[in-house]
């Protein structure tokens, strides 16, 4: 979710300029002496000129003596050390952006979010800038600690104050906090926004939420009507014709359910749930004889993936399609398939119907 930018300034802003003016000619001389080591790269021996100095002084020292501190830290990869140093020097001066900003990364690098969040926004609100990376820093910070309604407040200041600044990519992070607050007709305009904008694998993704959100809302209208979208601008991707035969199912309309779901068998295999129910979709349909065949495919090839039971009411279903299709030759032939398993009323009644039928039909010549 976060991209971390250490901020580390070393000339400093204005303030911290002007902060050094106001030094002590020991403190002043320590700083020089640190940031010439800095400047070569050599962070440890830096940090020893400040601990010592710090040590001399009983650790009552100048802010920008913290900062530095805290900075030298950071290079050596002593994030907890670091969060210490940042902290006093804030402690000492509040309105000290840059250490308010490298304490937030410390904390985030530590897993303490909430303190990580807490340190963004304060490095917002005391910079002269203003940055609105900050505020979307502070808002995702408290969506991970678990702090939806807090990242949220934050998100609705930061798009308050720099509306234009507000990236895609954090509009995911907008959904994300509204779904987590069960916010979910608010996320919508955000939801739709990012399934037609977004680029790449996380498109469809978002295309996919946002047509379960049309449904789950009860919006059925705007659902059939983003389905018939989805499966027009990609015709060759199976799982548009499969949502599509979803939100017809959901209003009852087998039919147009049934053309779905045969334009998405055209492009991938069926699974054995699939083939059910394009099956059962011919049988509502009052397509009898498909119907049967679909039931006689998917038993051949799932039989075997089937409890007796599963396989005794298959033989039913078939059977009775047969018979509903008017051969009732192959309704006899699956009612005799299922009594050599088991005796069965209503494949007794099956045979009983076919055999006294056919016994009542004239005598081919």
């Amino acid at each position: 979710m976060l991209v971390m930018i250490l901020v580390l300034i070393v000339t400093g802003s204005p303030r911290t300029l002007a902060a050094k003016e106001n030094m002590s000619l020991s403190a002043g001389m320590a700083v020089n002496k640190a940031q010439s080591l800095m400047a070569e790269e050599k962070p440890d021996q830096a940090l020893g000129v400040l601990t010592r100095y710090s040590e001399k002084q009983a650790g009552n020292v100048h802010f920008y003596i913290d900062f530095l501190t805290g900075f030298c830290h950071t290079e050596l990869g002593q994030t907890g050390l670091a969060a210490a140093a940042f902290q006093q020097a804030v402690e000492k001066q509040p309105d000290l952006t840059e250490a308010w900003l490298n304490l937030a990364r410390c904390r985030y690098e530590q897993g303490q979010m909430v303190e990580a969040a807490r340190a963004f926004e304060k490095g917002y609100d005391t910079s002269e800038e203003n940055q609105p990376v900050h505020l979307f820093y502070a808002s995702a910070c408290h969506f991970q600690a678990g702090r939806p309604d807090s990242a949220l407040t934050v998100f609705e200041q930061l798009m308050a104050a720099h509306p234009d600044a507000v990236t895609l990519e954090w509009k995911q992070t907008l959904v994300n906090i509204l779904f987590a607050l069960e916010k979910f007709r608010k996320a919508l305009p955000w939801l739709e926004e990012l399934a037609a904008e977004t680029q790449g694998d996380t498109r469809r993704q978002w295309q996919e939420m946002l047509l379960y959100q049309y449904l789950s809302l009860e919006m059925k209208k705007k659902a059939l009507a983003y389905a018939r979208y989805l499966t027009r601008t990609h015709p060759e991707d199976p799982g548009w014709w499969k949502a599509l035969a979803h939100v017809h199912l959901t209003d009852n309309r087998f039919e147009k359910a049934l053309a779905a779901m045969l334009s998405y068998s055209y492009l991938t295999p069926l699974t054995r749930e699939e083939m059910r129910l394009v099956a059962d979709l011919y049988l509502s349909c009052n397509i009898p004889l498909s119907a049967a065949r679909q039931y006689e495919a998917w038993l051949e090839q799932h039989g075997d993936t089937l409890s007796q039971k599963q396989v005794l009411e298959s033989i039913k279903t078939i059977s009775r399609a047969w018979l509903s299709a008017g051969n009732q030759d192959q309704a006899l032939a699956w009612a005799k398939k299922g009594l050599a398993k088991t005796s069965d009323k209503e494949l007794l009644h099956i045979k009983a119907y076919v055999l006294a039928h056919q016994e009542h039909l004239p005598v081919k010549q």
